[in-house]
């Protein structure tokens, strides 16, 4: 990936060349107040403002309604994550519902939603009980809890950045963040002469959970000593010089463009910038943004970057995106889901170009909820709710004359989130749907009729909040069907991966034929079946370092059916082995030279390799080849013991090689 590498001055000239003299903040709720309107979203500050705009609202003085995303005559309601001179105000989203606090940030965003379904009081026992008064969350991070229960939605790509005052924090490193945020007595607090005033966000902020886990924290791992502030407020946060703040770089970019509401004009007034950041495995400087035309525009390397880039959602409750389920909400899934040919409202062109003017970067995952293309699962955001899946149902088949009825009695035990619908599910013997239906909760048969004779497999699946559980199954005849098992060994990179598949055929079929692995859409190998229906399919020694989940598919014969199945394959980093040669002895008066080798099969290494002697760093450098020689500084007589440590890569692990001693004389 392309990264923009600029000087610390050009950095600050940049971001501060790109500000412009903005209009007073003031609040987006739907406008003109009172207004109430279909899909009801709240939540996260970093993507209110755009979501304001793309519900047609005026954002900043500028009305929005000739673009407003709308299915049908259904409109979005977006309601801020926080009100400039009512921080705990509340709002209201439907006529004659209940006035509940504002969900300020991600976290609370998704905590509305959850109670939305579940009709739990927000933020508390202690609140108001809102079931039905919120159809999505905007979130600026994945999920929290585990489950299938909400889709996270992917419709934009931001990135963190780091708001500095001063020019002392012109340039930094995660290493630096991390150590200046870090809990304890090795907290960073002065940085090239400058005293440090570390900020962060507010509590629940999807902005302040995702800076924390970019560099290596966590909330029990961060100072407990560091003041909040809202996010994406330079003013409240950048109130000094050496203070630094996490901020969306789209926030920034729409606040200093005069497209948002500014909260920043002060502090920027004042010297603020976002500061260069040097990214795991480079070397130089990357900036989040750049000035094209008097106007700051986002670096797309910065945003495409695996530790300070992310994607912003729009988080959605799954039953509600499902065409076949009873709970199908048409006009959401309209404006937010991008699936085959349906376009989502928010992945038009004139939608788009809006996303972009508020400093966002489009993708063409825009509306995907498929996993593999960056939409994500969770589960409810409501303490202490049980996370189970209804049980089997009991399952019975009657057939008929063409026809086959399904009866079935409720799970037991009851699950403790309520049985909320059924589906029924109908397959020829090819394995294709033949009908799908989901029935109320109180609904115990369901008859199809008028079928063509061949065999079927009818199964019964419960579902609540949490999603659907394991299904109840009836066949009547399957023949000429298969199933594929596939097993992969997690992998060093630069080993060869292979996944081992077995296919096996009904009726005593032997499968024969082509096997094919992917990874999403991407082929990554094929093979044929031998005579016992095996074989072992060997992948790229280069795969990303990351768990694939790979779908494995058995393109079927004349005798049996097309199978797949998934399989986790786990590519680690690679280990090194650091191999240095120094000298024995040196004159006090020179600079002893300590070659580096780092070595590791398959690949070679890249990145930046250290001389310790002790805790102190004495040299510097940066391998080519798997190489570098460094250059001591001057020791003083004695002897000295040092060790080199090699820091690693997106692909090879770190490691510290063995102690060596030079004798300075």
């Amino acid at each position: 990936m392309r990264t923009m590498r600029l000087t610390a001055a050009m950095v600050a000239a940049a971001v501060v060349s790109g500000t412009l003299a903005l209009a007073s903040p003031a609040s987006a709720d739907p406008t003109p107040a009172g207004t109430f309107r279909q899909l009801v979203g709240v939540g996260s500050d970093t993507t209110q403002d755009v979501l304001n705009a793309l519900a047609g609202d005026i954002v900043n003085g500028k009305s929005y309604a000739a673009t407003a995303v709308k299915a049908g005559n259904a409109g979005i309601a977006s309601y801020d994550a926080f009100a400039p001179d009512a921080a705990t105000s509340t709002i209201q989203t439907r006529p004659g519902g209940p006035a509940f606090l504002r969900p300020n940030g991600s976290g609370p965003g998704r905590t509305a939603l959850s109670m939305s379904l579940t009709g739990d009081k927000f933020p508390s026992s202690t609140g108001v009980a809102i079931k039905g008064q919120v159809d999505f969350a905007r979130s600026s991070g994945g999920p929290s809890t585990s489950g299938t229960t909400l889709t996270y939605i992917p419709f934009a790509r931001d990135a963190v950045g780091v708001a500095v005052r001063g020019s002392a924090l012109d340039t930094l490193t995660v290493d630096q963040l991390h150590d200046i945020y870090t809990a304890g007595d090795t907290r960073l607090k002065v940085l090239n002469g400058q005293t440090l005033h570390a900020v962060l966000p507010q509590a629940g902020s999807g902005t302040r959970k995702f800076f924390l886990a970019a560099i290596g924290l966590t909330e029990t791992t961060v100072s407990s000593e560091i003041p909040t502030v809202q996010e994406n407020q330079a003013n409240a946060a950048l109130t000094q010089d050496g203070a630094l703040v996490p901020f969306s770089v789209g926030s920034w970019i729409a606040q200093n463009n005069g497209i948002a509401p500014d909260y920043s004009k002060a502090a920027v007034a004042a010297g603020a910038h976002l500061a260069g950041v040097q990214l795991p495995g480079d070397t130089g400087v990357s900036s989040p943004v750049t000035t094209v035309n008097g106007k700051l525009t986002p670096v797309a390397g910065y945003f495409e970057n695996a530790t300070f880039g992310r994607d912003v959602y729009n988080v959605v409750p799954s039953r509600a995106i499902d065409p076949a389920g009873i709970f199908f909400d048409k006009a959401l899934y309209d404006v937010f889901v991008t699936s085959g040919t349906h376009e989502a409202g928010l992945a038009t062109d004139t939608a788009e170009k809006v996303i972009a003017d508020f400093g966002f970067l489009n993708e063409s995952y825009n509306g995907s909820i498929n996993p593999a293309r960056h939409a994500k699962l969770g589960g409810l955001e409501v303490s202490g709710v049980d996370v189970n899946t209804p049980a089997k149902p009991a399952l019975k088949a009657t057939t008929g004359d063409a026809s086959l009825k399904l009866t079935w009695t409720a799970p037991t035990p009851a699950p403790a989130l309520p049985v909320t619908d059924y589906r029924v599910t109908l397959t020829g013997s090819d394995g294709a749907v033949v009908a799908v239906k989901d029935v109320p909760a109180g609904t115990t048969s369901y008859s199809f009729t008028g079928l063509a004779l061949g065999t079927y497999t009818a199964s019964v699946s419960a579902a609540n909040l949490n999603g659907a559980g394991s299904a109840a199954t009836w066949t009547g005849s399957v023949k000429y069907t298969s199933s594929v098992k596939a097993t992969a060994a997690t992998t060093a990179y630069g080993k060869t991966p292979k996944v081992s598949i077995a296919v096996t055929g009904s009726h005593g079929v032997v499968p024969s034929g082509k096997v094919t692995v992917k990874d999403g859409t991407t082929t990554l190998g094929t093979g044929n079946l031998d005579s016992s229906g095996r074989v072992g399919i060997s992948l790229s020694t280069h795969l990303k370092v990351a768990t694939h989940t790979l779908t494995v598919s058995y393109g079927g014969s004349t005798k049996l059916n097309t199978s797949s199945t998934t399989v986790k394959l786990t590519i680690t980093k690679a280990t090194p082995s650091v191999g240095t040669t120094a000298p024995a002895s040196i004159s006090h008066n020179s600079g002893a030279k300590v070659g580096v080798k780092v070595t590791a099969t398959g690949t070679t290494p890249t990145g930046t390799v250290r001389v310790y002697e002790g805790s102190h760093v004495i040299a510097t450098g940066t391998l080519s080849g798997g190489k570098v020689t460094l250059t001591l500084p001057k020791l003083k007589a004695g002897k000295h013991t040092m060790h080199v440590w090699y820091l690693g890569s997106s692909t090879v692990n770190s490691r510290n090689g063995a102690n060596f001693t030079i004798k300075s004389t």
